[in-house]
């Protein structure tokens, strides 16, 4: 017990020193009082009286300085951590102090004194004995606070006396004393019995609490309390200042600063009006300054002061008081005028200063002025009105003082002029009614009357007298705001210009006069015109009138109106004519010449005027004239038609029938008819005939021209002719195109010539030569001909009308026989031997010179039987003759109306050979033929292909199987499916016979063209592979595994192709844009089983693939459960062009689908987007096997 309290006794000896030096370091005294050398000497003084004390030994070196004592260090371990009981029994949060985070320690980290050093004989220079009650063995001893500052307090105690040996923890809790807490994180643990408390807030009272830590001591602490330093450099403004002001004082609050809120003493605070401050100082933090003057500016600075006298920087505010309730303006006057108010006043008594304005208010009619002087004019009011005068004072703060009201009245005045109501006055012929408005405007002055003038200044008509007007209209006097009225001048003249006006009474006198208004009278009706008639013709005649004798208004126009009366014949089929016009004219126009008159009529007129008021009356007297007769016009109901003769249908009658013309315009006389007919290179047909007026029967004249000659284009034209005119009417016209008719027989001079000897022609026993004759076109263009074929006497002619077109332009064809049924009639019946619309130009025609004849030879057609044999229809052909048979054989000529037969020609066909000679030397020749191919056979055939054609014998010679319908199809695959092995069996034989059909492939065995190939035994034959153009002149370019394949047209349609490998996808691309392809269909996978299929030589969406000139773009991807479809672009240069992409996802290798749903539907895809293409399709799968199907399912 008595070293620890030496060595206690010598630690605040050595902190004693620290501390001094520390404070002097830091500038911790005030060195403005206090100067170097004083602290050093007190420091000094102290160390020498604390050694004088306690340091007293004969074994210390007497020579030792001070300085050499200092420098003997103590070195703590401050690191050292707590026993494990302690930490595992207490939650507390506890840190351990580091020593050398804390700016305090450090600065005595050399200077500090070992006690390990010190000896106790060497120390001590007395025993100080201490008792220990049970207390003091629990907690530490000597609790003090040795030293204080702003921001920290520093704290040493000693151990309990109980457990002097051990080593022990403290802990230390600091407690703000304003609030009691305590806080958790401010607990500290050490070893040592002394501790600085940093970070503590200046004039701040804290509880320390420190308590002995150890496993077998439990502490209850020790408390002491201190104060922080309250000798701050500076303190912070004051928070959140909050004004209140009224008329005569103002209110302050605030918050304490947010630094050293507890170092605040008082605060200082200035206020200033104008020039002149005073000064205050509160502790509060609320001020009142009271007895202010009002609408004054003050300007107040607080500041906060520390209790060591630091002020801060202050905070400052102007604030203005409010103004008081102003009294009631003094001593108003006012001066009435008609249309306005000037008015007086005097400031109020109370809050004169305050004022910002006086309001001015006048009622009934609302206006408010604001006013900053003492007077005011108040404009546009109303004269003869009374009015009510409101005034008060504003102050500065918007409020509204006492008022002061006035009553008065202003003075009257003169109405205003009236004002015309309306665009334009309204007038009739004798009456102007003006509308007037009436405006009270400013003026509520009695109203009494409104006079309205109106003088004529021109008139624009004739034929009456002029005259001026007025009226006076009386107003009431109790109207409000504006009145409207009429005044009607009357009795004024029609089309007449006036000048009007008008005026208002009232209390004050007339108004001024109303806008000068310029008034015209409407017009009048005028009278009826003068009207004559001159120059009478059968066609036209003239009438001239006069103006009217009474013209009031402007002459717009004329309406005359004729009426005529036909005096010749018309028949009851024509039209009525009314013979009623009516002609418009304008005002200017007094002539009219009609054209159009109507010969042989009666004739009334009559005319009136129209001005803008309306029509006039037409003349009393209707004038009265006849026209003479004239040229008639047109033959009425003017027809032709062909048909023929009742006796002779052969024979064509022409009837023409017409009447008398509607327009006859005099009396009948006659009718001529001229008919003119031409044809080209044929002379033409003319003739006129006369009908007079007995010829014609109810009003008609039907007369037969007879047949006209054929194929001739004739214009029939009839004309009438009056009596009294020379002229004839106006002609009627039909044109006639007149049918072909029967071909007329050739010359008998021509048949005599060109007939033959049948012994002499040239003949086989089918067939026989002969000429036969050309027909004359005079009834019109021979367009066919045929020849008739019968055996001898069964031929008989035939010439008949007939026409060789019907309605709708189909060719028409006589019934005759065809030589299948002549020859199952044995001829018996004729038969035509030249197909339908056969005509022997230029091919069989002969030319002799000055004639002409058809060289033809009868039954060569030896293939005549099997066609006429393989369908039911008719058909024309030039069957083979019956051998040694005599036959007539007639010419059949046909022109667009009808056909003719010529007279009969007569051949004969050569017996046949000897049937048995014949035989034998057929037999002998084949016989020698059947042994030489059977030795050919056994020259080039192994034994194995002449056993294997013998046993299948039952094969066509033709390796190829014979085909069969769609209908046969589906039952020999249910063959396939009843017998497994037949299908095999088909395979095989496919195999053995394609021995013989083995091609050559040449091109795709070249060296350089192996690997171009994907498989070494899948190439295109030479004959049908696709040939690509030639690059740089290298040949093996031209190679790709690819082939033609035709279609059911039997010419090339597909291309098959193997999947493209990489090095070959330039090639492929070639051939597609050499061939224009635009659908490619794909029937492989990229990769199946993990091996590559094929190359993907297609861009998907949004890729574009390039090789070398020619470039590849996807635009297009639609993705389906089996296919997907894509649109690729080709460009080659600046050409472009789309190609489909169909790719079937569905097809396995070495397999076939499991559904073929996806199959078939994909096939209607291909072939609905191949429709109507014209270029090939490209097929490919892995090898262009697969191809077959979709090739062979469009069939």
């Amino acid at each position: 017990m008595r070293n620890m309290v030496r060595k206690k006794r010598l630690k605040v000896l050595i902190y004693a020193l620290q501390i001094i030096y520390v404070l002097s370091e830091n500038n911790l005294i005030d060195h403005r009082h206090i100067g170097h050398n004083e602290t050093v000497n007190a420091s000094m003084k102290i160390l020498f009286d604390l050694n004088a004390e306690y340091v007293v030994s004969s074994e210390l070196n007497n020579s030792m300085s001070i300085k050499e004592f200092l420098n003997e260090a103590t070195e703590f371990e401050q690191n050292e951590l707590l026993p494990n009981d302690y930490l595992k029994n207490n939650d507390t949060n506890i840190s351990i102090l580091d020593t050398t985070n804390n700016d305090f320690v450090q600065k005595f980290e050399h200077i500090s004194i070992s006690s390990n050093e010190l000896k106790d004989n060497q120390i001590l220079s007395e025993d100080i004995l201490m008792t220990c009650n049970e207390e003091d063995r629990k907690n530490v001893q000597n609790l003090t606070i040795d030293l204080v500052a702003t921001e920290w307090i520093f704290l040493s105690w000693e151990p309990p006396c109980d457990n002097i040996t051990s080593e022990l923890f403290y802990t230390i809790d600091i407690c703000l004393d304003s609030n009691q807490l305590c806080f958790s994180r401010n607990r500290t643990i050490v070893k040592d019995t002394q501790y600085n408390a940093t970070d503590l807030e200046p004039c701040n009272n804290y509880t320390f609490i420190v308590k002995a830590i150890d496993k077998d001591l439990n502490s209850t602490g020790v408390i002491v309390t201190g104060a922080t330093s309250s000798n701050i450099t500076e303190i912070g403004d004051i928070q959140k200042l909050v004004a209140h002001t009224a008329s005569s004082t103002i209110k302050l609050s605030w918050k304490s600063p947010g630094d050293y809120p507890t170092c605040v003493n008082h605060y200082l605070i200035a206020q200033c009006l104008k020039n002149i401050c005073n000064n205050a100082s509160i502790t509060t933090e609320e001020y009142i300054s009271s007895n202010l003057e009002p609408c004054e500016e003050y300007f107040f600075i607080i500041k906060a002061v520390s209790i060591n006298n630091k002020q801060s920087n202050g905070v400052d505010i102007t604030l203005k008081t409010n103004s008081p309730k102003s009294s009631r303006p003094q001593n108003p006057t006012v001066e009435a005028n008609a249309f306005s108010l000037v008015i007086h006043w005097e400031p109020p008594e109370i809050g004169a200063k305050c004022i910002k304005y006086y309001r001015v208010t006048i009622d009934p009619q609302p206006k408010t002025e604001q006013v900053t002087g003492i007077n005011v004019t108040i404009s546009d009011l109303y004269a003869c009105t009374p009015y009510c005068i409101y005034i008060n004072a504003v102050d500065e703060d918007n409020n509204d003082g006492e008022m002061i009201t006035i009553d008065t009245r202003t003075a009257s005045t003169v109405s205003k002029s009236p004002i015309l109501n309306m665009k334009e006055p309204i007038v009739t012929t004798h009456d102007i009614m003006l509308s007037w408005k009436i405006e009270k405007g400013n003026s509520n002055c009695t109203l009494t009357s409104l006079k309205a003038m109106c003088n004529a200044t021109m008139t624009n008509g004739h034929g009456y007298e002029v005259k001026n007007g007025e009226a006076e209209v009386h107003i009431d006097s109790h109207i409000q705001d504006e009145y409207f009225t009429n005044s009607i001048i009357k009795n004024v003249s029609p089309f007449t210009t006036y000048i009007c006006w008008a005026y208002v009474l009232n209390e004050a006198g007339n108004s001024e006069l109303s806008k000068l208004i310029s008034v015209t009278t409407s017009e009048d009706i005028p009278s009826a015109p003068f009207l004559n008639v001159t120059n009478i013709t059968y066609s036209q005649f003239i009438f001239v009138w006069e103006p009217p004798s009474y013209l009031a208004g402007n002459l717009h126009e004329f309406e005359l109106v004729f009426e005529g009366e036909i005096c010749f014949y018309m028949p009851d089929w024509c039209k009525p004519v009314t013979l009623k016009t009516i002609k418009h004219f304008n005002g200017s126009t007094f002539i009219f010449e009609y054209l159009n008159a109507t010969a042989f009529t009666y004739y009334t007129a009559k005319i009136k005027a129209r001005t803008s008021a309306g029509w006039g009356s037409y003349n009393n007297d209707l004038v009265l004239f006849k026209t003479p007769a004239g040229v008639p016009g047109m033959v009425s109901n003017f027809s032709y038609s062909i048909v023929n003769n009742e006796n002779n249908k052969n024979v064509l009658n022409t009837i023409l029938t017409w009447g008398i013309p509607c327009s006859l315009n005099g009396i009948l006389e006659y009718f001529n008819v001229f008919v003119d007919g031409i044809r080209t290179n044929y002379e033409p047909h003319s003739f006129t005939l006369q009908f007079l007026s007995n010829d014609v029967k109810n009003d008609t004249v039907i007369t037969n021209l007879k047949e006209l000659k054929a194929e001739y284009n004739y214009i029939i034209k009839v004309v009438t002719k009056v009596q009294g005119i020379q002229d004839f009417g106006i002609p009627a016209f039909k044109n006639i195109s007149y049918p072909a008719g029967i071909p007329p027989q050739p010359d008998e001079d021509y048949i005599k010539s060109i007939t033959i000897d049948p012994a002499s022609a040239r003949r086989t026993t089918t067939t026989a030569t002969l000429l036969l004759p050309l027909f004359p076109n005079t009834n019109g263009d021979i367009i066919y001909y045929s020849i008739i074929v019968s055996r001898m006497n069964y031929n008989i002619p035939s010439s008949i009308r007939f026409n060789m077109t019907n309605n709708t332009n189909h060719i028409l064809w006589p019934n005759i026989s065809s030589w299948k049924e002549a020859m199952l009639q044995d001829f018996t019946i004729p038969y035509q031997a030249t197909r339908l619309c056969w005509n022997p130009y230029p091919n069989s025609v002969a030319d002799y010179g000055d004639m002409e004849a058809v060289k033809y030879t009868l039954g060569e057609n030896t293939n005549c039987k099997e066609i006429s044999s393989n369908t039911n229809k008719r058909i024309y052909c030039n069957g083979p003759l019956k051998p040694n048979t005599w036959y007539h054989v007639r010419m059949r000529a046909f022109t667009r109306g009808g056909y003719s037969d010529s007279t009969t020609f007569l051949i004969k066909t050569n017996a046949e050979i000897d049937i048995v000679l014949v035989s034998g030397v057929v037999f002998g020749i084949l016989f020698l033929g059947i042994l030489s191919t059977i030795m050919l056979l056994f020259r080039k055939c192994s034994i194995r292909a002449i056993l294997r054609r013998f046993l299948h014998s039952d094969m066509s010679g033709s390796p190829v199987p014979t085909p069969f319908s769609k209908k046969k199809f589906i039952a020999h695959c249910q063959q396939f499916i009843d017998n497994p092995g037949k299908l095999s069996n088909e395979f095989q034989l496919l195999q053995t016979l394609s021995i013989d059909l083995q091609m050559p492939t040449n091109t795709a065995c070249l060296q350089a063209n192996k690997k171009k190939n994907r498989y070494s035994d899948i190439l295109p034959y030479d004959f049908s592979r696709v040939k690509l153009e030639v690059i740089e002149n290298d040949p093996n370019t031209d190679y790709i595994n690819a082939s033609f394949i035709k279609g059911y047209s039997g010419e090339n349609e597909y291309i098959a192709c193997q999947g493209p490998k990489e090095e070959t996808t330039f090639d492929f691309w070639r051939m597609i844009e050499q061939y224009d392809i635009n659908v490619i269909v794909m029937l492989t996978e990229l990769v199946e089983k993990d091996k590559e299929k094929c190359h993907q030589y297609f861009p998907t969406i949004r890729e574009t693939f390039k090789y070398e000139n020619l470039t590849i773009k996807c635009i297009s991807e639609l993705d389906y459960r089996s296919y997907t479809q894509r649109t690729l672009v080709l460009q080659k240069e600046n050409k472009k062009r789309n190609i489909t992409h169909l790719h079937f996802k569905e097809w396995p290798d070495h397999d076939v689908p499991e559904d073929f749903e996806p199959i078939i539907h994909f096939c209607q895809i291909v072939h609905r987007n191949v429709t109507g293409n014209k270029g090939y399709i490209v097929i490919h799968c892995r090898v262009s096997m697969l191809t077959y199907t979709i090739v062979q399912s469009k069939y």
